[in-house]
C-alpha cells in the first residue's frame, strides 16, 4: 500500500481550498444600459451654444471667468468649507471598512492566558498525577481560525463595500463641483447688486430731483397737485428699491462667507463685475462622455454594483461552510511550568456546516437582493435622465436669457443716448428740466434692468459647468478598481 506524504497532502488540501476560493457566486456587475441621446436639447434649440467639437472641461473651470479673486475665493472654499472636511471624513470611513472587510481574507490569529484554582472534591478523581484536589491551573496558548471563502461570499462582501466607497469619493467631487459653482454664482450675484445698489441710489437722486422741481412748479402755480403727488409715488419708489437691493447684497457677502469657510463678519477680497469675464466658447459635452463624468450618474452606478454584489453574499450563504481552528499552548500548575514541553498541548478541528432549514429566510434574502438591484437599476436611469434634463434646462436658460439680456442691453443704450441728448438740449434750452429729468431716470432704470439682466445670464453659465460635471478628473488613488 502506496503511503501518502503528509507535506505532499497538505499542498493538495491548500491547492483544492485555493480553486474552490477563486469562485464567487451570484452575477458579475454590467454597467446598466440606457439609451444615450445624440444631443442634450431638442433640434435646432440653443443653436448658439452648439460646437462642432466637443471641448474638454477643465478640472479648475472657474478660471474661464478670468477673474483671480475669484479664483482664490473658489480655492479658499474648497480648502475650508466644513462640508468638504465631513466629506473627506466620510470617504476615509468607507475605505476603512473596506480594508477591515478584507481583513477576513486571513486567518485570524489569538493569545490567551487564564488562570483558575479549582476543588474537585473527594468524589471526581484529580487531573494531576500528584492527586490533590485543590489546585492552581495555568492555561497559556494561541489560537488560530480560518473560515475559507470558498463561494466568494467575503469577496462579493468587499466588492460591496468598494462600490460603496468609491460612491463616497464621487460624492465628495461633486460636493466640491456644487460648492465651486455657488462660490462664483455668488460672486458673480454680489458683484452685480453692488452696481445695482449704485444704480438704484443714482435713481432714487433723479427722482428726488424730479420732485424737487415738481414742487417749485406747484409751488408757482404751474403745475397742479396731483402731477406733484405722482412724482412723490415714483420717488417712493426709487428710494424703496436701495434697502432691498442692499439687504440682498448682505445676504450674498454672508453666504460667500460661509461657503469659504469664514464668520459672515470677516471681510472679503471681491472683484468689481467688470473683472469679471464670460467664459467663451462655453463649455459642452456629448452624451457618452456626460455620463461617463458627471459624478451623481458616477454614484447611482456604483449602487448597482454595491447591490449587485449583495446576491452574491447572500447566496454564499445557502452553501457548505468550512471552518478550521487549531490550538496550541501549555497547561500548568505554576506559571514558570509552562514553558516545559511535558505541558504542551494542543488541537486541531476542522468543521462543515450546510443550512438545511431556516423557515424560507435566506431564499427571501436572495429574492430581495435581486430586487434591491432592480430598484437601484431603476435609480440609475432616473438619474441619468435627470441630469439630461439638467443640461437641456441650462443650455435652454442660457440661449434665453442670452437674449434677454441683449435686448436689456440694447435698451439701456437707446435710453442712455436719449438722456444724453436731452441733457444737451437742457443745456440749449430746447427742452424742460423735467424732460431731461424723465430720460435720466428712464435710463437709469434700464441699466438696473440690464444689471439684472446680465447676473442671470452668468449665473447660469456657472450652472452649466456644474450640469456637465464640472470638469472633474478622477482621482485614481481614491476609486477602487473592481
Amino acid at each position: 500500500m502506496t503511503k501518502i506524504n503528509p507535506h505532499k497532502l497538505q499542498f493538495l488540501i491548500v491547492v483544492i481550498i485555493s480553486s474552490l476560493s477563486a469562485c464567487s457566486m451570484g452575477p458579475d456587475f454590467k454597467k446598466p444600459q440606457i439609451e444615450k441621446p445624440l444631443s442634450f436639447t431638442r433640434e435646432g434649440a440653443s443653436a448658439q451654444n452648439k460646437q462642432p467639437n466637443p471641448a474638454n472641461i477643465d478640472a479648475q473651470w472657474w478660471r474661464a471667468y478670468g477673474s483671480e479673486q475669484m479664483n482664490q475665493l473658489v480655492e479658499q472654499a474648497l480648502r475650508h468649507n466644513p462640508n468638504i472636511e465631513s466629506s473627506i471624513a466620510n470617504l476615509k470611513v468607507a475605505q476603512a471598512n473596506v480594508r477591515a472587510q478584507q481583513g477576513f481574507f486571513f486567518p485570524s490569529i489569538g493569545a490567551g492566558y487564564s488562570l483558575t484554582r479549582q476543588n474537585v472534591g473527594p468524589i471526581l478523581q484529580s487531573s494531576l498525577n500528584t492527586g490533590d484536589q485543590i489546585y492552581n491551573l495555568h492555561t497559556a496558548g494561541l489560537t488560530v481560525g480560518f473560515a475559507p471563502d470558498l463561494w466568494g461570499g467575503n469577496r462579493r462582501q468587499v466588492e460591496s463595500l468598494k462600490a460603496l466607497g468609491n460612491a463616497q469619493s464621487y460624492q465628495l467631487e461633486a460636493l466640491k463641483t456644487t460648492i465651486a459653482t455657488n462660490v462664483v454664482a455668488t460672486v458673480i450675484q454680489e458683484a452685480a447688486l453692488r452696481e445695482q445698489v449704485k444704480a438704484v441710489r443714482d435713481l432714487a437722486q433723479a427722482s428726488k430731483e424730479q420732485l424737487e422741481h415738481a414742487r417749485r412748479l406747484r409751488s408757482a402755480g404751474y403745475s397742479s397737485s396731483l402731477n406733484l403727488a405722482l412724482q412723490e409715488s415714483l420717488y417712493a419708489q426709487a428710494i424703496s428699491q436701495v434697502p432691498i437691493l442692499e439687504k440682498a447684497r448682505e445676504q450674498s457677502l454672508d453666504l460667500l462667507a460661509t461657503l469659504c469657510g469664514k464668520m459672515p463678519s470677516e471681510q472679503l477680497l471681491l472683484p468689481s463685475l467688470e473683472n469679471i469675464q464670460l467664459p467663451t466658447p462655453l463649455p459642452t459635452s456629448v452624451p457618452s462622455k456626460f455620463v461617463e463624468q458627471r459624478p451623481d450618474i458616477k454614484i447611482a452606478e456604483e449602487y448597482v454594483r454595491a447591490a449587485n454584489a449583495q446576491i452574491g453574499v447572500v447566496t454564499a450563504n445557502m452553501l457548505p461552510q468550512i471552518s478550521l481552528t487549531a490550538n496550541f499552548g501549555s497547561v500548568a500548575n505554576f506559571f514558570g511550568d509552562l514553558s516545559s514541553s511535558a505541558n504542551t498541548v494542543w488541537s486541531a478541528a476542522g468543521g462543515i456546516s450546510q443550512p438545511l432549514f431556516q423557515g424560507g429566510t435566506l431564499f427571501a434574502r436572495r429574492r430581495a437582493a435581486e430586487l434591491a438591484v432592480e430598484a437601484s437599476i431603476g435609480q440609475y436611469k432616473s438619474t441619468v435622465l435627470s441630469a439630461f434634463q439638467n443640461v437641456a434646462d441650462t443650455l435652454y436658460a442660457i440661449d434665453a436669457d442670452a437674449r434677454y439680456y441683449k435686448s436689456a442691453l440694447e435698451n439701456e443704450q437707446a435710453n442712455q443716448i436719449i438722456f444724453e441728448q436731452s441733457d444737451r438740449q437742457l443745456k440749449a434750452g430746447y427742452i424742460s428740466e423735467a424732460g431731461m429729468l424723465l430720460a435720466k431716470q428712464t435710463y437709469l432704470q434700464s441699466k438696473i434692468n440690464r444689471l439684472q439682466a446680465y447676473a442671470t445670464y452668468f449665473g447660469d453659465t456657472a450652472a452649466l459647468y456644474q450640469a456637465l460635471g464640472g470638469g472633474w478628473i478622477k482621482d485614481q488613488t481614491q476609486i477602487y478598481k473592481n
